[in-house]
Order: C-alpha cells, then sequence, then structure tokens
C-alpha cells in the first residue's frame, strides 16, 4: 500500500532500529522500504527518483530518517488519500505562501502551516504548532522535506536533480507540480516527532540563489483559504442564564445592515435575544426600508455617532430586568455559526467572566481577530495594541483561551458588569473603548475569554472608513488609553507581552 524512500548515512543497527519503528507503527502490512546508505555522494533528488523508479505501491513517502511516527501514522496517511482524492501530494508542514526571496518561512507565523514536535538528543520536546489542528487537509503550495507522500500517478514532477544536494528538493518538487495544478495539502492526521533541528547552511544558501533564478518569475506563490473552519455548535439551554440584547449601531448600508441581522436569526436561537438597531444618521429613506425589509428588530433612532455613547445610550434604554447580556454588534459582521450557543456556553462554564470573545475573519478568510494583545516594547516602554493571530491564515484558535480583551465589534457582556465598570468611556472618538473596558475588567479580577469554536466574518469598518479625520481622531484616542494600561499595569502584566 505504501512504499517508504529514505537517505541514511548512519550504522546497521540504528537504520533497523527505523525501519522497525515505520512497520510497527504503521498500521497496515504491506509496506515497502526503501532504505538508501548515501554518505554524501547522492543528492536526496537522485534518491528519491529512484526509489520512485523502484516502488511497488503507488502511495510512496520521502521521509527524513530521524523522524518519529504516531502509531497507526500508515493507515491515517491512506485515509487522508482516499478521502481526499483531489489531493496528490501529503506533508506534515508546509506553506501556503512562496515569496520572490525563495525563503518559504519569510511569513512563518502568518502562512506556514502544521504541528511538527522536535526532540533533539538530551534536550526537552517541544512543537513548533503552526497553525490550528484542524480536521481537514490544508492546501498550501509547498511541504517540507521532513515528510513527503504522494500518489504517483497523480503527480505529474519528480524531482529535480539539478539544483542542490539536501535543501530545496522539496520546493523543487512541489512548486512545478502546484503550478501544473496538482493539490497539495498538509495533514493533522497523525503526529511526527523530529529528533534534530533543521538550520540552513552554505549550501542551502547557494541552491536558494539557484531556485530563484529558475522559478523566480513565477513567484510569489499565495494561496489565501478559501473558506474558514466553522465548527457545529449544537443548541442547549440554559436555566440560569437569562436573554441578550443584542445592539447593533449602523448608517446606511441597509443591506450590509440586513445580512448582518440576517446571519443571527440564521444560525442562532432566536428565543435567547432581541435585536436592537441604533441609527445615527441613515436617510429616511433608509430607515423606511429597515423598518419595512428587516424583520424581529426594534430601530432606535440617533442624530450623532460616537461608538462608546450610542451603545451606552441604548443599555440605559433597556428595561432593568430583561436582559441579563448585551452583545455588541458591528454592522459589518456576518455570523457563521451559532455564536450566541457558544459564547453563553463560556459564561455558563466559567467563574467570573468578564467579556467573551469569537473568532473573526476577514472577507479574504485570512483572520482579524482572535482575541486582542498588547504588547509592551522594551526599548521605550511603549505599547501597541493588536488583535491575536491578525491575517493569520490557519494558524487561530479552535478552542476557548483566556484573553486580556476583545474587540467591541462582537462582544458578549452581563449588563450588570458593565454597568458596574462605567460603561464605555466616552472620551473616545472612534476606538479603544473596548480596550479600556477589558483592561478594567482584567484588573478586577474578572477573565476575558475568546471562543475559538465561534465563528464570525468582520468586513472592518466598511461604514466608516472614509472618515477624513480618522487617524487623528485615533491618535487621540491612543493617548486617553495609555494612562488607563500604564496605571493597571501591575494587575495585567501577566496578561501583556514584552517584545
Amino acid at each position: 500500500m505504501i512504499t517508504i524512500i529514505y537517505s541514511t548515512h548512519k550504522d546497521s543497527e540504528y537504520n533497523s532500529k527505523f525501519k522497525q519503528h515505520l512497520l510497527q507503527r504503521s498500521g497496515i502490512d504491506n509496506i515497502q522500504i526503501l532504505e538508501y546508505i548515501n554518505h554524501n555522494q547522492y543528492s536526496l533528488s537522485e534518491l528519491y527518483n529512484k526509489g520512485i523508479k523502484e516502488s511497488k505501491h503507488n502511495i510512496i513517502v520521502c521521509c527524513h530518517n530521524d523522524i518519529k511516527l504516531e502509531k497507526n501514522w500508515g493507515k491515517k496517511l491512506i485515509s487522508d488519500f482516499v478521502s481526499n482524492p483531489e489531493f496528490g501530494i501529503i506533508g506534515k508542514a508546509g506553506s501556503c505562501y512562496f515569496p520572490k526571496s525563495g525563503v518559504y518561512w519569510e511569513k512563518m507565523k502568518q502562512t506556514m502551516v502544521g504541528q511538527v514536535y522536535h526532540h533533539p538528543k538530551d534536550q526537552k520536546k517541544w512543537i513548533n504548532k503552526y497553525s490550528a489542528k484542524l480536521p481537514f487537509l490544508i492546501p498550501v503550495v509547498t511541504i517540507d522535506g521532513l515528510f513527503i507522500s504522494f500518489d504517483k500517478t497523480k503527480i505529474k514532477h519528480t524531482f529535480d536533480e539539478t539544483i542542490g544536494k539536501f535543501h530545496f528538493y522539496d520546493h523543487l518538487f512541489c512548486i512545478p507540480n502546484y503550478l501544473d495544478e496538482v493539490k497539495i495539502g498538509v495533514t493533522s492526521s497523525f503526529e511526527i516527532t523530529h529528533e534534530s533541528i533543521g538550520q540552513p547552511n552554505q549550501e542551502f544558501w547557494e541552491s536558494r540563489e539557484k531556485f530563484v533564478e529558475k522559478w523566480g518569475s513565477k513567484l510569489p506563490l499565495d494561496l489565501k483559504p478559501s473558506f474558514i473552519y466553522t465548527p457545529i455548535i449544537k443548541r442547549k439551554e440554559f436555566k440560569k442564564l437569562g436573554k441578550i440584547a443584542i445592539i447593533i449601531p449602523t448608517k446606511g448600508n441597509v443591506l450590509m445592515l440586513k445580512e448582518c441581522v440576517d446571519s443571527f436569526y440564521e444560525h442562532c436561537d432566536k428565543d435567547k435575544f432581541d435585536v436592537f438597531i441604533a441609527d445615527t444618521g441613515s436617510t429616511n429613506e433608509e430607515k423606511k426600508w429597515i423598518k419595512e425589509n428587516i424583520e424581529g428588530i426594534k430601530l432606535l433612532e440617533y442624530d450623532y455617532y460616537n461608538f462608546a455613547k450610542i451603545n451606552n445610550e441604548v443599555v440605559r434604554s433597556l428595561p432593568n430586568d430583561l436582559y441579563e447580556f448585551i452583545l455588541f454588534s458591528n454592522n459589518d459582521i456576518k455570523v457563521m455559526n451559532d455564536i450566541v450557543t457558544g459564547m453563553l456556553s463560556v459564561f455558563d462554564k466559567n467563574k467570573m467572566v468578564g467579556t467573551v470573545g469569537v473568532r473573526l475573519h476577514f472577507k479574504d478568510n485570512t483572520i482579524q481577530h482572535d482575541g486582542m494583545v498588547i504588547y509592551l516594547k522594551k526599548e521605550n516602554s511603549s505599547f501597541l495594541i493588536s488583535n491575536l493571530n491578525l491575517h493569520n491564515y490557519y494558524n487561530y484558535s479552535t478552542t476557548t483561551k483566556e484573553v486580556i480583551g476583545n474587540t467591541g465589534g462582537l462582544m458578549m457582556i452581563r449588563k450588570n458588569t458593565f454597568e458596574n465598570k462605567g460603561m464605555f468611556n466616552e472620551k473616545y472618538n472612534s476606538c479603544f473603548e473596548d480596550v479600556e473596558l477589558n483592561v478594567l475588567l482584567t484588573s478586577s479580577g474578572l477573565k476575558n475569554y475568546t471562543c475559538g469554536e465561534c465563528v464570525s466574518y468582520h468586513y472592518e469598518s466598511i461604514t466608516r472608513n472614509e472618515d477624513k479625520g480618522k487617524m487623528t481622531k485615533e491618535g487621540y484616542d491612543y493617548h486617553t488609553l495609555i494612562p488607563v494600561v500604564k496605571q493597571n499595569i501591575d494587575k495585567i502584566k501577566n496578561n501583556i507581552i514584552i517584545i
């Protein structure tokens, strides 16, 4: 079923143990092993191509000789190929992006995928987790040579023997196949451990130059996600938890607003919430359209816009005992699963909860928000406020995690908690009122969580991104926030990342 090819310079005892490891942990019986002794006289490409010619099976694995594989790895790999017949090449680590520089890890955090354990001799084991462990093959443009598997009937190119001995053979195999529409993927179905650490040497950089000379005209390659991973959240009743008021400020863009509201009703339990639209300047015609075409809402009209003040006003107008929770939402949100149940579950399972946020994606399916992060720069003691995993392709949370805060673009909080903390600070013009609130909650001992199971699109500031004074306002807001952060630094320092 599988032919395994590897090059080795180790002694016979090591090679015998490695061979037994591959066989005993594969979970299948029909395995051919092609072991080539190589004391630097052959390139990996030469030996892999020799192995392809001598292989008995269609599924081939070319791998390093210093790896350890999880039990039943072979059975799981076969299942990957059978379940994904459109894929021709499958690896354990790779990248969705290949730059003109030829250094494929150039955007490592954003575009590399897979999980690889490392366990060098006399060192502790650790993991390079380039992406979440996802229940599907992640499409990539190239994979790392640590473990390359392929169906030889589906590839259009074998290994290029003209460049280098031990570097770039993997990319010289993947890139031509990718460009000729052979689909390449990274699997999380089994675990792999590397017993050494690969490091670039002189040959690597020489091979890179030759690679770029040959393939540079085709670079960069960029394979953004074609969809976002959206788990199914089963609906459940919460006997001890009350109803939610969803508050959505808006101005114009009525079709976008309708898509937002409709997505809540499509994916979430409508009995758990009511929707309040805070209109801040739509035309009479637009407001008439909203009333006639968007069902299940209450329209509140205001003649100004300030995110903090508008949301505070709506909260103050709510009946005291009817709503236990507030869910703040921008009008450029599109809910993808039952985030209401998912967010309520966080309150149900945890004590001392401040805010709960969700995993938000840009329109191009990359990450917009996966929790809030505050960085403290050593060199000048300045602060940087950002979103975790910003612009990452597949490196995001799929479970609930504690964070320093969540974006007010889609954030749930208990109504009494919001009121007791003074609500949003109305001194802010356009941003950071949510950051201040989360900082104050954290400093008071509450915990903020991002629910990675809950997924939404955020088309980010489509309504107001034409504001010419935006930069000035954001600068003012930043200088309003920083004193609050500094005043609470001792209480939130465990949640701040020093860079």
